[in-house]
């Protein structure tokens, strides 16, 4: 299985048989069509604006599919997705827990204590001498509220950027993180492949039945995804960061790959092609889950720490993050 990307603008997504077509509109004014047979496709990425027939979006639905928007940027806008799960026990569990003061925290602390592994990791794999990242992981278990550890994750957060234009080899050059929109190569990369990252957490929450706006670390707030943006987290560095890095320093992506515009960048059509390539790619990497002991993918591992959550929720067992050395 794997996911369908359609972004080229004058791209048209319809419904033919048991298939899709995807139909994209040529500089002479004709189209090219290719068939893409259902069964072959978990999910649907549109990016920018490319069109899908009502029929399209109907079928996806009904086979269990969901349709991801992303806007020209990466950034990601919402999701068509199949109808909910019905387990109500999970979700009046995840609520509870909201207003558990205690495991609530316990909680927070375990996934931004995950994050900041992760991030260290990511430096050492990027030949960053020692650092103070562990510094800030041992005083998050020593914080009394969620504020506290939100404090500590930001601090966190700055100095892991601050490695970054030491990491990246030349002509990439990174000043520290910015967004709405990116105003640099490297940061575009990076809202790109956090938008991607969205997309597979949004479905791992909606395959387990979670209410995606009930979450802990995240404040709830009208629109926002807060148990989504909780569960990237873990991710962000393992998946998203590292991807960035390789396809840099790899040199997969090149500057003519970026177009700019009143100061903004964004990839180019075929620096998108190589880019989803690349993501592609690393989520369907295998390696060893730390928690299960068998081999899994990104892809696969998104779900999974889903389900883990929900027995944390449900039964009281510790959750456990991922975190890879």
């Amino acid at each position: 299985m794997s996911v369908l990307y359609v972004i080229q603008k004058e791209a048209v997504l319809s419904k033919a048989y048991e298939a899709f077509t995807v139909s994209i509109k040529q500089e002479d004014g004709s189209w090219k069509k290719q068939s893409v047979p259902a069964q072959t496709v978990e999910q649907v990425v549109l990016m920018g604006n490319p069109q899908v027939t009502g029929e399209a979006l109907t079928y996806a639905l009904e086979l269990g599919m969901p349709v991801h928007y992303l806007s020209s940027y990466g950034k990601y806008l919402g999701s068509a997705l199949p109808g909910y799960s019905r387990n109500g026990q999970l979700r009046l569990a995840q609520y509870a827990v909201y207003h558990d003061t205690q495991r609530r925290l316990d909680l927070v602390k375990a996934i931004v204590a995950a994050k900041i592994q992760n991030q260290y990791t990511i430096l050492y794999r990027q030949k960053v001498g020692e650092n103070s990242l562990k510094k800030y992981k041992k005083l998050v278990h020593e914080q009394q509220t969620i504020d506290q550890v939100r404090g500590i994750e930001g601090v966190a957060a700055r100095e892991y950027f601050s490695y970054w234009d030491s990491s990246l080899k030349e002509p990439w050059s990174f000043s520290g993180r910015n967004r709405r929109p990116p105003t640099d190569p490297v940061n575009s990369l990076l809202s790109f492949a956090y938008g991607l990252l969205r997309v597979q957490v949004t479905a791992g929450v909606h395959i387990v039945g979670l209410d995606p706006y009930i979450g802990y670390l995240h404040e709830v707030h009208h629109g926002q995804p807060s148990m989504v943006l909780d569960l990237m987290e873990e991710l962000r560095a393992l998946v998203a960061d590292s991807l960035v890095f390789s396809v840099l320093n790899n040199r997969v992506i090149q500057p003519d790959d970026f177009t700019e515009t009143l100061g903004a960048y964004r990839l180019s059509d075929d620096g998108r092609k190589k880019f989803l390539q690349a993501f592609e790619r690393k989520m369907n990497n295998d390696f060893n889950h730390p928690v299960f002991d068998y081999p899994c993918t990104y892809r696969r591992a998104v779900e999974l720490q889903a389900r883990l959550l929900s027995r944390f929720l449900q039964e009281g067992l510790a959750y456990k993050p991922l975190v890879l050395r």
